[in-house]
């Protein structure tokens, strides 16, 4: 079975140089963040950032995703020896090569790679194969309302996707794995929330090497599905902003910042849960606002649609815990998030191994029990609740 996912993965890289460059580019209008962040965008202070990585072979799953791919042309520029591009969606590569084709770039070796975090067996051989010494985990399930009634879809990719790797790179001479985490793992009220919840946990709990690093992001503009593209296809259809609450603010970054803040933060040197700076929250309908703005809408009491807070939902995100607090690191713009911890870290393992157990057999009795019992933190919403009974 390994050989012939390493054959198919073969057949596609070759397919994937015959048939990408012939797409045509697709363009997009350039948006000026700075002015609705209402600060500087943080990614420049790191001109350097591409050289961290140099001589190295890396490795990026979700590498045709939003932050994937922003980080994939980063480290195209770089000093990187090989670059192995892994998602599982075919149209997602796709998209990626016909940007790296674009470049003309012949430094770094670039490989495509289509395999799925949840098959340890394509795993295993991308691992033998290419030998990574860095991994940015970008794969993920990130949709938050329709994984309210899709539970298991979060777990496995999130999740076990997530310890399958850590799994094979404990046993490889993998030097740095980079997750990236998000502030809905604070206080969840989502299982998206949870499951990068547990992610972190996981990373701090496995205490051997490689060195293991977890990134926390907000909301990343023009990231696929978020806010920003919903906006946008609203004012070209001409019709009103749909915004959840009057009140709901995020912080936000750009997906420019989000990439160069993950390959800082491989630059550091020890286990840590980190937070890039992102200013202050913004709220939602300032961003509408913003745009309605830039794409020279006029506002009218029409112009925006207020439809209340979905299940899983929050009014406004938390960066850290109560018990967490955050301390400088050699990094600008990144601080180390210290204080939270494993209180029992058998019982950690022992809940880890239920859960895990309900995951693979897909079974909905007992679920919400154990992942409060490692999260008690969790809120499970109506609609997860609904999902279980």
């Amino acid at each position: 079975m390994a050989v012939r996912c390493l054959r198919e993965m073969t057949l596609l890289q070759r397919a994937l140089d015959k048939q990408f460059s012939k797409q045509p580019r697709t363009h997009h209008r350039k948006i000026d963040w700075r002015r609705f962040l209402n600060r500087p965008l943080f990614a420049p202070c790191f001109s350097d950032a591409p050289t961290y990585c140099a001589g190295k072979t890396v490795l990026i799953t979700g590498a045709g995703g939003s932050i994937g791919s922003s980080l994939s042309l980063l480290l195209m520029g770089g000093l990187a020896r090989n670059l192995v591009l892994l998602d599982h969606s075919e149209a997602n590569l796709r998209a990626l090569h016909r940007l790296y084709r674009h470049r003309n770039l012949t430094l770094p070796g670039v490989e495509f790679i289509r395999a799925d975090v949840r098959c340890k067996d394509q795993l295993e051989e991308v691992f033998a194969r290419y030998e990574p010494h860095i991994v940015f985990h970008a794969a993920a399930m990130k949709h938050l309302v329709p994984l309210e009634s899709d539970p298991f879809a979060a777990l496995e990719n999130n999740l076990l996707g997530t310890l399958q790797l850590l799994e094979i790179a404990h046993r490889s001479r993998m030097e740095c794995f980079v997750n990236v985490s998000t502030d809905k793992a604070v206080v969840p009220t989502s299982i998206l929330g949870v499951s990068k919840r547990l992610a972190e946990l996981l990373l701090l709990a496995v205490d051997s090497e490689p060195r293991k690093v977890s990134l926390r992001l907000g909301n990343v503009l023009e990231s696929a599905g978020s806010v920003v593209p919903l906006f946008i296809q609203s004012l070209e259809n001409r019709q009103p902003l749909r915004i959840t609450s009057a009140d709901a603010s995020r912080y936000f970054l750009t997906l420019e910042e989000a990439a160069t803040f993950l390959v800082a933060a491989q630059g550091l040197g020890e286990n840590s849960l980190l937070l890039p700076e992102m200013g202050s929250p913004r709220r939602i309908i300032e961003l509408a606002g913003f745009l309605l703005e830039e794409f020279d809408c006029p506002r009218s009491r029409d112009c925006m649609s207020f439809i209340g807070l979905r299940d899983g939902e929050k009014s406004c995100e938390q960066l850290t815990y109560r018990d967490e607090h955050l301390e400088y690191t050699t990094v600008p713009e990144i601080y180390r998030i210290c204080g939270g911890s494993i209180s029992d870290p058998e019982q950690f393992t022992d809940d880890l191994e239920w859960l895990l157990e309900l995951v693979n057999s897909r079974e909905t009795h007992g679920l919400i029990d154990v992942l409060v019992r490692l999260v008690p933190e969790f809120e499970p919403s109506p609609t997860l609740l609904r999902y279980v009974c």
